[in-house]
């Protein structure tokens, strides 16, 4: 195997299993397996700029494709009780970027969005995947400010998340 094979085998190494959310009770959830990219830039000459989006959502019907980034169909339909996690990974990983940590706690809130409004707005979360081979956004929409019970159930979607591994 040649040096630039082997070094593409290894940058698609994590897109052999696209992100997605393991069911949960009261959730739906989807998935756009792996896409061309909006997000990143090629990490090699030969190689595409890959992202692969999932979504879950309670209390509410998901009417957008999985990688709208933000969900505005969906977002507009958000009732009071309406939780919805998205999440998106792309390549390469940022250069000397921490890992991903699946922590509502650590979430950075964000007034929302381009487009539709949402009462509780928008919490996000950052960081590499597992061996820091691809770039990990997740954004966590709340439909009225979160009480400790939706931010449980946030958490618990969140917990849900399959990331691929690395190799």
């Amino acid at each position: 195997m040649s040096m630039v094979a082997f070094l593409a085998a290894l940058a698609l190494a994590p897109w052999a299993h696209p992100v997605a959310f393991a069911p949960l009770h009261g959730w739906q959830t989807g998935m756009s397996g792996n896409t061309h990219s909006a997000y990143g830039k090629t990490v090699l000459e030969s190689s595409t700029v890959l992202e692969s989006s999932a979504w879950t959502a309670r209390n509410v019907h998901y009417r957008d494709d999985a990688t709208a980034d933000p969900p505005n169909n969906t977002l507009a339909h958000l009732p009071r009780t309406g939780v919805i996690v998205w999440a998106v990974i792309f390549n390469p990983a940022e250069k000397g970027s921490k890992s991903i940590r699946l922590d509502l706690g650590k979430a950075k809130r964000f007034a929302c969005c381009e487009g539709a409004y949402v009462a509780g707005s928008e919490y996000e979360l950052t960081g590499s995947g597992p061996g820091r081979s691809y770039w990990v956004i997740v954004r966590i929409y709340f439909g009225s400010r979160p009480t400790s019970t939706l931010r449980a159930e946030a958490q618990q979607a969140l917990d849900r998340l399959e990331l691929p591994a690395s190799r």
